[in-house]
């Protein structure tokens, strides 16, 4: 799965209307209930301010939302681009100013999707996964073991009384984890990378 490097918007005019086309990663749904709240405060005047978001690592948790445009015209072209690119812990808005000319479903779903879609190639993209975060501690002679066993899951290293790794769980390092008795820091850890 991917998720937004940068996020860097777009914006167009089609027939008249405007549009503002801007990309989130999030982490959860909670964070989505942020972002619409500042959006419809800072854009109060906008006609519509359609969204779609997917989550898990395997794009379990999705939604989308037309916000009064016709059904599917909004939302779901915005999902099924973000579908196609194998996002996921992201979001994307389009905001909509309403020029005064109708557009019909099939070109209305079609803008979005298009907008979608330049919105996506115009910011680079990482890889993302929800990973479980250990903290494991260790005597500072047992450096060389530990940096050996978890050499590509290390997040963090903290050098106090003892050495004490951050460390996310892989395949190859589950049974480690376990057996080491590391401490369970966060089971909802966004590893961007």
């Amino acid at each position: 799965m991917f998720c937004f490097k940068t996020n860097k918007s777009y914006k167009g005019t089609i027939n008249k209307s405007k549009f503002i086309c801007l990309a989130f990663n999030i982490d959860d749904s909670n964070k989505v209930k942020e972002i619409l709240k500042q959006l419809h405060q800072d854009y109060h005047d906008a006609s519509h301010i359609c969204y779609s978001y997917i989550l898990g690592n395997n794009q379990e948790e999705f939604y989308y939302s037309d916000d009064g445009e016709p059904n599917k015209t909004a939302g779901f072209p915005i999902y099924n681009n973000m579908k196609k690119h194998n996002l996921s812990y992201c979001m994307i808005v389009i905001i909509r100013y309403f020029g005064g000319i109708k557009f019909g479903v099939g070109p209305l779903k079609e803008a979005f999707s298009n907008l979608s879609e330049k919105l996506i190639n115009s910011n680079k993209l990482i890889k993302a996964e929800m990973v479980s975060l250990y903290k494991i501690n260790f005597p500072y002679e047992q450096i060389k073991k530990y940096q050996n066993l978890f050499n590509n899951s290390i997040i963090k290293k903290e050098f106090d009384e003892e050495v004490s790794f951050f460390v996310y769980e892989n395949k190859e390092n589950s049974l480690i984890l376990k057996q080491s008795k590391a401490n369970l820091i966060n089971k909802n850890y966004l590893l961007i990378g």
